[in-house]
């Protein structure tokens, strides 16, 4: 385990400051422990106004449970920042962007605030360069599932959109379009994250089908373990993939 240390003078002169920001990372359990440490501490130094900026919240998929055994992990990461100890200036907020279920939120405890940001508005920055770039090309917007629909829905008034839906097929399940037209249209799928990609390429085969002018992605977060980014690069489906 790390010997942690902040320096002296800095933990006497937090109390002094507006506000402190603690922006830390849980993407693997080997650096949680001491970051942990950190959002424990922090406070009882007197850091005032904290606010704790964890952008991914990496357990976030594993959010209910469907049989007898399972363990919902976002819950026990919630309940390990719940347990962050009250500053001089109350409770401390725990800033979360594109979180994969929204309902996750009533995961925390009273003790904490939890802020939903989102890092869509890049994305629609990007889109609004497109059009004036190419005035002619008509933009969709693309949920490649139910929940994806949910979450994003409201952010992109004005913009035509499609739904894709997985149905099984005898042995398999295919993703399909579900709702909205694809033809002729550069279409954006977008998801709050991707991993090995799998859904992302299965939604493009069916839009590319109906006729796509192109197909492109947009991810908040970026994860892609075991390199499977890589299935992104050369590939015929995809023309641009956009993460932040």
């Amino acid at each position: 385990f790390p010997n942690l240390q902040i320096d002296k003078d800095d933990a006497a002169r937090l109390e002094t400051f507006h506000g402190t920001c603690l922006i830390v990372s849980f993407h693997t359990p080997e650096v949680i422990f001491e970051q942990l440490a950190l959002v424990y501490a922090l406070p009882k130094m007197r850091a005032r106004n904290f606010r704790i900026i964890l952008p991914w919240f990496s357990t976030g998929t594993m959010e209910r449970v469907e049989k007898i055994g399972q363990i919902a992990t976002a819950n026990s990461l919630a309940r390990m920042l719940s347990c962050c100890p009250m500053g001089p200036g109350g409770p401390a907020t725990v800033v979360i962007y594109d979180i994969h279920a929204l309902q996750e939120q009533f995961y925390f405890a009273d003790t904490v605030l939890v802020e939903l940001k989102s890092g869509v508005w890049l994305l629609k920055e990007k889109l609004e360069q497109l059009r004036k770039e190419c005035p002619e090309e008509e933009i969709a917007i693309v949920f490649p599932d139910d929940g994806a629909h949910k979450r994003f829905k409201a952010k992109f008034h004005g913009l035509p959109s499609i739904v894709c839906a997985k149905v099984r097929e005898g042995e398999k399940r295919i993703v399909t379009v579900k709702e909205g037209e694809p033809t002729g249209r550069h279409c954006v799928i977008i998801d709050d994250l991707v991993q090995s990609g799998g859904t992302l390429l299965e939604c493009a085969k069916p839009l590319n089908d109906l006729g796509a002018a192109k197909v492109s992605c947009f991810v908040t977060h970026g994860v892609f373990p075991k390199e499977s980014w890589k299935k992104f690069v050369g590939n015929g489906l995809i023309h641009k993939f956009w993460i932040t």
